[in-house]
């Protein structure tokens, strides 16, 4: 693999802006340098495109061959403010133009369930990026037998937390983080994934065996049973700043797109 000694944590900033990423430029870095294993790439979860950019771009400066296969229905989510599915494939391919990996990208605008049959079956998958709706035990299942033995996994989102918003008498629990910790630590104990290591959120690990062998109902509903009576803490000023982000995304798309910025540009230190 050709080498690289270019620090691109700067670049990753450009990309959180243009990308509207949530995550740190460190994480963006080593997405980056895991991209550079080349192959066959396939990332579940496009959002707005900053994970696929930073894989296209050490995929393109490993000189190595391979593609990125990245799947999304393009719907929902936290990117409220390009709402059309159209609009948000184009939107990401404009970004791919601008950083010059457009053509080491395809987009397929279908969750994996629908889209997979769209995947070569000539090539084995050598990185796999997950960052959906926390369902890792069927990603897995899914892809099991396209995975390389020593296939490289990052798996976002993954911290022992629930967050609550309230609408009245109303509550939308969202545990998305909190089962992707468990089946991380689950799948790690079992041996299925390596120990491998975290910065912030995202688990970065290998592939070690067959979800086979773990994955049958009984284990895995012992997991979901975790999470079905939690506590989630009830500071009222944060449910309070919660429920008014929330309210005004849904009128005001664009304004909280542009309070994101400057939350991205306090928290990361990124110039404004």
């Amino acid at each position: 693999m050709k080498s690289t000694t270019q620090n691109r944590l700067a670049d990753f900033s450009s990309v959180i802006e243009r990308c509207s990423g949530m995550l740190p430029p460190t994480v963006y870095q080593k997405i980056y340098e895991v991209g550079q294993r080349g192959g066959m790439i396939v990332e579940i979860g496009t959002a707005l495109g900053a994970g696929t950019v930073a894989l296209a771009l050490g995929l393109k400066d490993s000189g190595l061959p391979g593609h990125v296969y990245t799947f999304d229905p393009m719907l929902g989510g936290p990117r409220r403010q390009i709402s059309a599915a159209d609009d948000r494939v184009a939107h990401i391919q404009d970004s791919l133009a601008h950083y010059g990996v457009l053509d080491r990208v395809t987009i397929i605008p279908r969750a994996l369930t629908d889209g997979i049959a769209l995947l070569p079956t000539d090539q084995e998958v050598n990185v796999l990026m997950i960052d959906a709706d926390g369902r890792i035990d069927r990603d897995l299942i899914l892809l099991k037998d396209r995975l390389s033995a020593d296939c490289q996994l990052i798996i976002d989102d993954v911290d022992d937390q629930v967050r609550v918003r309230g609408s009245g008498a109303r509550y939308f629990v969202d545990s998305k983080m909190r089962l992707s910790f468990l089946l991380v630590g689950f799948l790690q104990r079992a041996n299925v994934i390596s120990t491998g290591h975290q910065i912030k959120d995202t688990y970065f690990g290998a592939w070690l065996g067959d979800p086979n062998a773990v994955l049958s109902p009984s284990p895995v509903l012992d997991v979901y049973r975790d999470m079905i009576f939690q506590h989630a803490s009830r500071d009222h000023f944060k449910q309070w700043r919660s429920d008014v982000i929330w309210r005004l995304g849904e009128r005001f798309p664009k304004a909280i797109g542009s309070l994101r910025k400057m939350y991205r540009q306090r928290q990361f230190g990124m110039p404004a």
